[in-house]
């Protein structure tokens, strides 16, 4: 094989493409490389395995203002991930996705698949198929943080999915377990740290339609997510409800102790619909997200549920959108991207008084703005500013201002 359908076939895997026959839907699947075609290197074995290196490194300046818990400003190495693919010519596929930002070393996604047809299975570590925004890959993001519904979003699990396609329809379904993760970082990489580690499943389901038509496209999606979590006082997986800066909204009771810590005791489901409508030189994207978590306190169980929305758009001068979100100048002065965006949560339930502290805040709004120059496909230069507001006398909480600096090799 050449190196240019090495290339394609490493893209297919991936969900993305550099360019479509219109009514050819595109999908943007869980964090794929940026590329270029002088700085991918794939590479074919004997077995004639296609071997596709990438990756991206990002650095990130963030300095807050209102948070309960301050996190240091200054600057950051938020994502050094280096990612492997490779490929056989029968659709076997395996991905290795090692991180190294934040001063760790995580594996963000491991996992083996096979494509054949219209289905592709997956199994191993990696992002169901969830969501809309969530689903937009890390390196092609204007906002340095994803958006106030972020949190209601599941994060990278251990697992398996199936997803079918034919023509504009996509049905994924798959089965998860707990995320794996036994701390809390200082900053999430995309939210793959949301709770500390326990014993329970989630049972996926996803329907989304895609629509092109030359430059212009539609992607709609709905999903669902329903399991069962059981914590402890040394696991109680809640999950967490987050800010753009990612700061604690609404916090379950968790002084460590048996009379005032909250864990897990049974049903949690996710719900989410949206879509994201473009045309290449502009993007228009809604989303509405629902987590319901049931708790137990000293005994007593209740249900926390938390739904917000989300709506997010964007202009681009001088480049391209593709419905993958990645940006294509159209001249060496590069792109310009300049978006907003608004959001807002809210928080009830049966169990809301007993399960939250008394600090949480039962709603939230939020909205950001952001300036972004994309001289190559590779490079990224981004600056965003968000504020977020709670009920509490509309007063503001937190502000925002986070400058990131993004190279893919």
């Amino acid at each position: 094989m050449n190196a240019s359908r090495h290339a394609s076939l490493a893209l297919a895997l991936l969900g993305v493409s550099l360019g479509a026959p219109s009514g050819v839907p595109l999908y943007a699947q869980d964090e794929p490389p940026l590329r270029g075609e002088a700085s991918v290197l794939t590479l074919s074995t004997r077995n004639d395995v296609a071997v596709t290196l990438s990756g991206y490194i990002q650095v990130d300046g963030r300095w807050l203002s209102g948070a309960t818990q301050r996190l240091p400003d200054g600057i950051l190495l938020r994502r050094a991930r280096f990612i492997v693919d490779a490929e056989l010519p029968t659709g076997w596929h395996l991905r290795l996705q090692p991180d190294f930002g934040q001063g760790r070393v995580l594996v963000q996604d491991a996992y083996a698949g096979l494509e054949r047809g219209g289905l592709t299975l997956r199994a191993g570590r990696f992002r169901p198929n969830y969501g809309v925004e969530r689903m937009q890959s890390s390196s092609t993001l204007l906002f340095p943080e994803r958006s106030l519904i972020n949190s209601l979003v599941p994060s990278r699990s251990l697992g398996a999915q199936l997803r079918w396609n034919r023509g504009a329809w996509t049905v994924t379904t798959g089965g998860f377990c707990t995320p794996i993760g036994t701390d809390a970082a200082a900053i999430d990489t995309d939210g793959d740290v949301e709770a500390t580690i326990g014993s329970g499943h989630d049972l996926l389901l996803r329907t989304a339609w895609a629509w092109r038509r030359e430059a212009r496209y539609i992607d709609a999606q709905v999903s669902w997510l329903e399991g069962r979590e059981r914590g402890s006082l040394e696991s109680p997986a809640m999950a967490r409800i987050l800010t753009v800066g990612q700061q604690p909204i609404a916090a379950f009771r968790n002084d460590g102790s048996v009379v005032g810590t909250v864990t897990s005791a049974g049903t949690r489901r996710r719900a989410s619909a949206g879509a994201v409508v473009g045309s290449g030189r502009s993007m228009l994207a809604l989303e509405g997200a629902l987590l319901s978590q049931r708790g137990a306190l000293n005994g007593v169980d209740g249900t926390v549920m938390t739904m917000g929305y989300v709506v997010r758009s964007n202009r681009v001068w001088n480049g391209r959108q593709l419905p993958s979100q990645e940006i294509q100048p159209d001249s060496p002065r590069g792109a310009i991207e300049f978006g907003l965006r608004a959001g807002a949560l809210g928080t009830w339930g049966d169990g809301a008084g007993t399960l939250l502290s008394a600090r949480s805040q039962r709603r939230a709004t939020s909205a950001g703005l952001a300036l972004g120059w994309i001289p190559g496909t590779l490079t990224r230069m981004s600056v965003a500013y968000d504020v977020t507001a709670t009920d509490r006398l509309r007063r503001v909480r937190e502000h925002a201002l986070m400058v990131r600096v993004q190279q893919g090799f």
